[in-house]
């Protein structure tokens, strides 16, 4: 999503982009896109993507956090709603709009890179390569461009563990997530467009149970145990066990210790990969795809070399903001003081 935001925002500043990405569709797995990711797709001219199709008009937050009530007012999530998405029909009408601009795209995956001071050469996993001016690295939290001068730190194993159920055409569900810690982490609840829903347990993958990635038992076993994400299943007729098989992604917090050097910039999780407690994590993509092209813009138009640095600034000014606030939102849930995943929230493990 950064990536195409970047190109979008490039066309419109008079640079025509080479867009570099391997034909493959975006995963749906329940995303909320926040209110705040309205003005920035009402710069790319993309807000009348969000449809019934796309996006659902968040209903409302609800959280079990710090305490044993259910509350409204989910954890990290602002007091206006956003979307529940699904993001693999959204991302392909990103794509049918890029199209329709003419943006070229090469249907390959970026492997490694080589500079010198007048290009950058990337080299294609299909075997070319293609040299450039600048390069925008939106390759997600594989972040093709770090290295030894750009490294990535990670702060956490969180992964999620989650799967999607199709309601019955006769339930009627709020489309509203639902946020319950654990021991073990948290469980999610969110509503995706077409009658979905999406349940999910975040943890810390070395603290899976033995077997746990292919027993959907033990799985709907440890989410009867909750209170509220237990009774909203019951409450539309989700059977757990009905799955044929788990899913996991990663959604571990990364972060680059540069987002840019001569001639690369990073946006998206390419710079930083955030913690989905928040629900910020795609509005931060859209931002920072559309800020990095315009500091490239200004640095072809205007010779502006520090307009990439100024975008760097504000970038890790919000990526500090988030992190304080995230060190936060874990710090108030204070029931499993012993548990190892609580533990390491409060500063007792961090993996560099």
């Amino acid at each position: 999503m950064a990536g195409m935001a970047c190109a979008r925002t490039l066309l419109r500043r008079g640079i025509r982009p080479l867009l570099v990405a391997p034909q493959q569709e975006a995963a749906t797995r329940g995303e909320t896109l926040s209110f705040r990711a309205s003005p920035y797709l009402e710069t790319l001219g993309w807000l009348e993507l969000l449809d019934a199709e796309t996006a659902l008009p968040s209903q409302g937050h609800y959280s079990v956090w710090g305490g044993g009530a259910l509350r409204r007012g989910a954890v990290g999530h602002e007091e206006m709603p956003g979307w529940h998405l699904d993001r693999q029909r959204l991302e392909a009408r990103m794509t049918t709009s890029l199209d329709a601009d003419g943006v070229e795209r090469i249907f390959a995956e970026a492997r490694q890179l080589s500079r010198s001071p007048a290009q950058v050469v990337v080299e294609l996993t299909d075997g070319s390569s293609i040299a450039a001016e600048f390069v925008v690295d939106c390759s997600g939290r594989a972040a093709v461009t770090s290295g030894a001068d750009a490294s990535l730190r990670r702060l956490d194993r969180l992964v999620a563990c989650y799967s999607i159920f199709t309601l019955d055409n006769d339930v009627e569900a709020v489309a509203a997530t639902l946020v319950e810690a654990v021991a073990t982490g948290w469980w999610y609840t969110s509503m995706i467009p077409g009658g979905r829903m999406l349940v999910g347990l975040f943890t810390d993958s070395d603290l899976l149970p033995p077997g746990f990635r292919k027993d959907v038992k033990l799985w709907a076993e440890m989410a009867s145990q909750t209170t509220a994400v237990s009774a909203r299943l019951a409450s539309l007729g989700i059977d757990l066990t009905a799955s044929t098989e788990l899913q996991f992604a990663s959604a571990t917090t990364v972060t680059a210790t540069k987002l840019v050097e001569p001639r690369i910039v990073r946006a998206g999780d390419a710079a930083s990969a955030l913690d989905p407690l928040g629900a910020n994590g795609l509005a931060t993509a859209l931002w920072s795809g559309i800020r990095a092209a315009e500091s490239v813009a200004r640095c072809i138009l205007h010779d502006d070399a520090a307009a990439m640095a100024h975008y760097e600034q504000r970038f890790l000014q919000g990526i500090a903001s988030h992190l304080a606030t995230q060190t936060a939102l874990y710090a108030s849930e204070n029931r499993f003081q012993d548990a190892p995943f609580w533990q390491r929230r409060r500063g007792l493990w961090l993996e560099n």
